[in-house]
């Protein structure tokens, strides 16, 4: 292709064609052949490595394989039949077996029209990479060798562009410079617009308190970047890991790791998303107090006093409140008149506020408890005692 091009440097080309006569021509006609001309030739015969034509004279002319396209080709077989009436360029003029046609050339100009168009509209076009080479890419436009810089060929940096060798990309063209054979393309700035498509439809599709599964595409101090599909990216932050304490974020996850996450916030202003992994996990207060029930006595350990009451240690990470008003059945003004820190005390749950994880306790309450039933059993006794007493004195009458 670049021979080809060489060759055809400083030649003005004749886009006009000669008009087709079925073929009944006159020898006269090559001396009207310019280079640069594009005529009509009708295939008589086809072989693998080339096709003959026949413009008019009388012999049959030969178009070799690399001149019957821009396109890579196997066989001569696959592009054209016998029968086919094809345009091509006169490259070379002369005696009739000095005439040298191509059919590449003239595919070649349409497709510098075609490039011209598609750059002066911005529209993209196909683009096959063929090498890497320093700066960039070496691509195939439509048959037309392009360059590709590093920086264009994606959204962030590559580090080994020979993995997109062979790959065919949709671009759009950047420069273009016919006289000079130059054209530069991007597939960034496909992608960019790409880009953008999908995050206007992610944006106006998601809501907070949506749960989405992505991967873990990058690890910070501060939290993880989750891919959420279509390169847009989330943030959880180390606070929305877990429940527990995190002193890593890499003690959590990892890159690559899939996840389930609860969307917590949007802002499409920034573009940006807030995440927790830890919303939609179990709180540990929840599982330790699934089983308590308000009116059960439970035991527990004094952890920390205030001037209005007690904080008891029930569970790991589950602490009760008992008010002052419900220390003691006597009149207190400090809860430490009672009670001293890590004394373990059992107390009546009076109150169980599960949305709120806040449980109200009674140390005063488990005491009358305590009162009532000594009281009950007292007088179960005298009860007992009594009806004891008035049967012995009923059998001594009836022995009398």
């Amino acid at each position: 292709m670049e021979e080809a091009n060489e060759n055809s440097k400083g030649t003005e080309i004749d886009t006009t064609v000669s008009e087709p006569t079925d073929y009944d021509w006159s020898l006269d006609r090559f001396k009207e052949l310019n280079e640069g001309q594009i005529i009509d030739a009708k295939v008589v015969l086809v072989r693998d490595d080339a096709a003959f034509v026949d413009i008019g004279g009388k012999s049959d002319l030969t178009i070799p394989l690399e001149d019957l396209t821009v396109q890579q080709a196997i066989s001569a077989k696959d592009l054209v039949r016998v029968g086919d009436v094809i345009q091509v360029m006169v490259t070379r003029t002369g005696d009739e077996d000095k005439i040298r046609l191509s059919r590449r050339l003239v595919e070649q100009e349409k497709v510098w029209l075609e490039l011209e168009k598609s750059f002066e509209q911005k529209s993209s076009v196909k683009a096959t990479v063929t090498a890497a080479i320093k700066g960039g890419l070496s691509v195939n436009v439509n048959g037309v060798k392009g360059f590709m810089p590093a920086s264009q060929a994606a959204l962030s940096y590559i580090k080994d562009l020979a993995g997109l060798v062979g790959q065919e990309f949709p671009v759009q063209i950047l420069e273009f410079d016919r006289a000079k054979h130059r054209v530069v393309v991007s597939r960034r700035v496909i992608l960019e617009e790409e880009r953008k498509r999908a995050e206007a439809e992610f944006f106006a599709t998601i809501h907070e308190n949506d749960r989405k599964s992505g991967t873990v595409t990058r690890i910070t101090d501060f939290g993880a970047f989750v891919d959420l599909g279509s390169g847009i990216e989330g943030l959880i932050h180390i606070s929305e890991l877990s429940w527990e304490r995190v002193k890593s974020v890499r003690d959590i996850l990892k890159e690559g790791d899939r996840v389930e996450v609860l969307v917590t916030k949007i802002d499409p202003a920034s573009k940006r998303i807030s995440l927790s992994l830890r919303q939609i996990q179990q709180h540990p207060w929840d599982l330790a107090t699934q089983n308590l029930r308000e009116g059960e006595t439970v035991t527990g350990k004094v952890v920390r006093m205030e001037s209005f009451g007690a904080f008891i240690n029930l569970a790991p990470g589950v602490d009760g409140l008992a008010h002052i008003s419900q220390i003691s059945d006597k009149h207190i003004a400090k809860p430490d008149e009672v009670l001293s820190a890590g004394q373990e005390v059992q107390a009546k749950i009076i109150k169980l506020d599960r949305a709120n994880r806040k449980i109200s306790l009674s140390l005063k309450e488990v005491l009358q408890d305590q009162h009532d039933e000594e009281m009950a059993g007292y007088l179960n006794d005298q009860d007992s005692g009594a009806v004891t007493q008035n049967l012995g004195e009923l059998l001594k009458k009836e022995t009398k």
